[in-house]
């Protein structure tokens, strides 16, 4: 779906309500909307029209990175989150993408199993990449798959 037809402060409201805000992984309607109107960028979202879950990327050549990724918290357990994770997988195909690339923060192990479950795989590890609302450092694990 194009950055022009998406309620971008919808699915802003969405990672905020997503994503825990002790540690600052949610991003704004602005931070949203840049990322769309760069190059490469797109989002996917399910279902439509209401965002109850969605995946913003970038691509560059044939790599694209999972940028952010978000389930409604109720539907969580409920599988739209691999469902959206296939589609970011297809639509990385469909773009010519021949790796999906992200980072995770490291303790976030409802995450990484998601990812694991598709074979994403460890590629390397950025310490205290990430500050918390209180100034604490957490590590951010990269994670790949290849399509070959």
């Amino acid at each position: 779906m194009s950055g022009a037809l998406v309620d971008v402060p919808a699915v802003a409201a969405l990672a905020g309500l997503a994503f825990d805000p002790h540690y600052r992984e949610a991003w704004n309607a602005a931070q949203i909307a840049a990322v769309l109107a760069g190059p490469g960028g797109f989002l996917l979202l399910a279902p439509r029209p209401a965002p109850l879950a969605f995946a913003l990327c970038r691509q560059v050549l044939d790599e694209v990175e999972l940028l952010l990724c978000a389930t409604h918290p109720g539907l969580r357990r409920t599988g739209l989150g691999r469902a959206m994770l296939a589609a970011v997988v297809a639509a990385t195909r469909t773009r010519g993408g021949s790796r999906l690339f992200l980072e995770v923060r490291a303790s976030n192990t409802a995450a990484r199993a998601l990812y694991a479950a598709i074979g994403m795989e460890q590629q390397g590890l950025r310490k205290s990449y990430y500050r918390s609302l209180s100034g604490e450092g957490i590590d951010a694990i990269t994670l790949g798959l290849a399509l070959h």
